[in-house]
């Protein structure tokens, strides 16, 4: 079972994709609550992107290549679904966070 609210999207492949392009072409869009849990969960499964600026999360992407590119893609579709995991099963244990 899938559970999703408005507070808490289904995050796909697509929706992962278009926020990274949004952030290559301009680093300072402006996103939704979507986009931004998609930014969180980069930062999640590439430590040194954590607590960057905005701009370089731009410039680490823009870097990518294409193979690159789809594994980032892949492991912050994992993340994401390793947290929907611990919301399905009702959250977390005290101390510990949807995105570690």
């Amino acid at each position: 079972m899938t559970v999703s609210s408005p507070r808490d999207p289904m995050i796909n492949e697509m929706l992962i994709v278009d926020v990274f392009t949004r952030l290559i072409f301009d680093a300072e869009v402006i996103l939704g609550d979507t986009g931004l849990i998609v930014v969180e969960l980069l930062e999640q499964v590439e430590g040194s992107l954590a607590g960057q600026p905005r701009r370089e999360v731009s410039e680490y992407l823009r870097a990518l290549g294409v193979d690159e590119m789809i594994a980032v893609v892949k492991q912050v579709k994992a993340a994401s679904d390793r947290r929907q995991g611990l919301l399905a099963a009702g959250g977390t244990e005290p101390g510990r966070s949807l995105y570690h």
